[in-house]
């Protein structure tokens, strides 16, 4: 019986508008209902495919997949796609002797994004894990002088940038986007993007497109740089800063290029979540998160040394050792960081906010603002709330 597979195959489709065709092993179609046969050239390769991987394929201007699967000990096959590229200008294409029209019969992904409706494809239909290494891409027509090319001058673009010390017009855009990104916050993320895309201005044109890739590198130079800081190894971080700048090849309008800037910041923050304080005692990690947990409460030595199981000295003197400074210090600054959000993207007033981030007053959370920004509130929010909304 093969209700479950057809089932799951209706629904992700109305779900991702990604096709889908289900072979047995012969090479013939059990789902969807067609008088449609698979061209005898595909049924042989079917039986060329080695079972234990998965072949993707990407044609320059749509990707489609070959993915292999044993269900009640019966071999099968799935063809999943085509799905179109991100950043093509084509409105259709022509698969397996059909034409398909791009937002009727399929949708428009990256790379990236393929790769992973095909692990799900695969944990839905095994009930396993995939494992990266069974992914197999092709590619046709790669004119490998041409990327060589390609990717020094990203690489150039790169380098330029960084020296140049380039970044978003907007400089409290960037500060608060990256500290959202370190934080894992991504419903502010998503604010701050949202706020940006509403007030940058640009024409559609080749100039100001190329203008808007050169901030995306300088963008993720500085995030690549936040990474390796926060605990990601060099060789990690700069792998998905490759890739990402890499893949600039393939997009071609404005708004692309900004769903494609609001996609990097999400692959990172995920970066980020896989190596939390990577050098870092366990000791200190467990401080640090139980303090960003809590920072709408008042967070005491007690209860540090409750959840640890540590004497007050021995954490106190640890987390200094690691952190450089001491756990008050941390404490305060965290709660001004979160101040500094709250003064600029909400109503809240001063006393609203003192009581939300549990301040003894409003004198007092002054008091703290004062000392750990060398401002008080209200000129931080008079100096930088022109730009928050610019």
């Amino acid at each position: 019986m093969l209700t479950t597979i057809t089932t799951t195959m209706d629904l992700l489709y109305r779900k991702y508008l990604i096709p889908m065709i289900l072979l047995n092993s012969e090479g013939e179609i059990q789902n969807p209902n067609t008088s449609w046969q698979t061209k005898e050239s595909l049924r042989k390769q079917l039986h060329k495919i080695d079972s234990s991987k998965i072949n993707l394929y990407h044609m320059g201007t749509y990707m489609f997949g070959l993915l292999p699967f044993v269900h009640h000990e019966e071999q099968y096959f799935m063809i999943v796609g085509p799905c179109g590229v991100i950043g093509t200008a084509e409105e259709s294409c022509f698969f397996l002797g059909h034409e398909y029209h791009y937002q009727v019969h399929y949708s428009k992904e990256d790379k990236y994004s393929f790769e992973e409706f095909i692990t799900l494809l695969h944990v839905i239909l095994t009930h396993e894990v995939l494992d990266k290494d069974k992914i197999h891409w092709s590619y046709q027509n790669q004119d490998t002088s041409q990327k060589v090319k390609t990717e020094f001058n990203l690489e150039q673009n790169l380098y330029d940038r960084r020296a140049n010390e380039a970044s978003f017009d907007s400089y409290q855009f960037e500060l608060r986007y990256i500290e959202y990104i370190k934080r894992n916050e991504p419903e502010k993320v998503a604010w701050v993007f949202k706020k940006m895309t509403e007030t940058y201005q640009v024409d559609l044109s080749p100039f100001q497109l190329e203008g808007l890739k050169l901030k995306f590198s300088a963008f993720v130079a500085v995030v690549t740089r936040m990474t390796i800081d926060e605990g990601v190894p060099i060789n990690q971080a700069f792998g998905l800063s490759d890739s990402l700048i890499q893949g600039l090849v393939n997009i071609h309008s404005v708004d692309e290029c900004l769903r494609y800037i609001k996609e990097a910041t999400y692959r990172f923050m995920d970066l980020l979540k896989s190596y939390p304080l990577a050098e870092k005692s366990l000791l200190v990690k467990t401080i640090v998160n139980y303090i960003d947990d809590h920072l709408y409460e008042k967070v005491t030595m007690e209860q540090l040394t409750s959840i640890t199981n540590k004497h007050r000295t021995h954490i106190a003197n640890q987390f200094k050792k690691e952190m450089n400074q001491t756990i008050h210090t941390y404490i305060q600054e965290r709660k001004i960081e979160e101040a500094k959000h709250l003064l600029l993207f909400t109503d809240n007033s001063f006393e609203e906010i003192a009581s939300l981030l549990a301040f003894s007053s409003q004198s007092h959370f002054i008091q703290v603002f004062k000392k750990v920004t060398g401002i008080t509130p209200k000129t931080y929010k008079t100096t930088h709330y022109a730009y928050a909304l610019a």
